[in-house]
């Protein structure tokens, strides 16, 4: 017996193709820059200060007393394309400031990929010597190496152990590597503190992976991924491992960062995840973008960062001053793309 055509389901069909084909669900459309700009966390006011053509400072709601957060957007009379181009640049990253040294961290490299990495002779001399406290981000393990290292120094020549302290070093700066690499954050040693305490970048790192509401309502593949890692990442999304080298409060420090980028409505997105910081700070994480709007671009980034340092006493008064450091860093980032992009006023 004939069957009577099933027009629903014809419809259905077509319907179910053009899904396959595009890669987005049909008649969706991308979302307004200004709902995107809301979900990151800028007010009514905010937005409309964009069309001033300054950046824009905000603030971002803080989940614990150690954490640091500010949001930053500026719309730039540049292409879209310019600006994308410009952000994917991972090494180093073109809003990085004071850059010594930098390079890519990689397996089959080892400890090698941190050959450009040095030590002033009072740094090498003071992590022979290192202790739970601030003065350096080490777990106890690593404590207890350095001082195993001190024991084979003993009459050697200065430039000799300050070699062997370097060397050492780099190893312990790969080996904290590798296990994100295989752990992600639960892979991530703890930093020893006085009086048996521990600083864990581990659960700070998770907690503002989980506070990127703009991953988790527009990217949630990536979403998933991010918090996750090293379960598998979107196959559209770019993975990189850079370290850098700055000062940091007048001391030199080498930054192991996680770094991913993904193209998104036009322009890009990206994920960097500092996984490890020497002193100073515990751990960082931050978000940036580009967005084609009005007659030009918006550019954005939320950063998350968390220190010790502004927790205890006084932790209001020590958060108004970090924030402000935060914001101005921001704004010295921001200024030196400005600059690069050639759009600076």
């Amino acid at each position: 017996m004939q069957r009577k055509p099933n027009h629903a389901a014809a419809l259905a069909r077509l319907v179910g193709i053009g899904f396959i084909l595009l890669g987005t669900p049909a008649f969706a459309d991308p979302p307004a820059v200004e709902e995107i700009l809301a979900v990151l966390g800028m007010d009514e006011k905010q937005i409309a200060e964009l069309a001033q053509g300054q950046p824009v400072v905000y603030d971002l709601s803080e989940g614990t007393a150690d954490e640091l957060a500010a949001g930053i957007a500026w719309l730039l009379p540049v292409p879209l394309a310019k600006a994308a181009e410009q952000l994917r640049r991972q090494n180093p990253d073109p809003l990085d400031v004071d850059i010594t040294a930098y390079g890519l961290l990689g397996e089959p490299a080892g400890s090698a990929s941190l050959a450009a990495v040095i030590l002033s002779p009072e740094e090498a001399e003071a992590l022979l010597d290192a202790e739970p406290g601030d003065a350096f981000n080490l777990s106890s393990a690593e404590m207890d190496s350095f001082k195993t290292l001190k024991k084979t120094l003993l009459r050697m020549p200065h430039q000799a152990i300050r070699d062997a302290v370097l060397s050492h070093y780099r190893e312990m700066l790969f080996q904290r590597f590798e296990a994100y690499r295989r752990g992600g954050t639960n892979g991530i040693a703890p930093y020893a503190r006085e009086e048996n305490e521990n600083s864990k970048p581990s659960l700070q790192l998770r907690q503002a992976a989980n506070a990127n509401a703009i991953l988790a309502r527009y990217l949630p593949d990536l979403y998933k991924a991010w918090l996750n890692y090293p379960k598998p990442l979107p196959p559209e999304a770019d993975e990189a491992f850079p370290w850098i080298e700055k000062k940091v409060e007048s001391r030199p420090a080498v930054i192991l960062r996680h770094r991913i980028s993904m193209d998104w409505n036009g322009g890009v997105l990206i994920l960097t995840r500092e996984f490890y910081a020497p002193h100073s700070y515990n751990s960082s994480q931050w978000i940036t973008g580009c967005l084609l709007y009005r007659d030009g671009t918006v550019i954005f980034q939320q950063v998350r960062s968390y220190t010790d340092k502004v927790s205890g006493i006084a932790s209001d008064v020590k958060h108004i001053i970090g924030r402000k450091l935060l914001a101005d860093k921001m704004l010295k980032s921001f200024n030196r793309l400005c600059g690069i992009l050639g759009q600076c006023h």
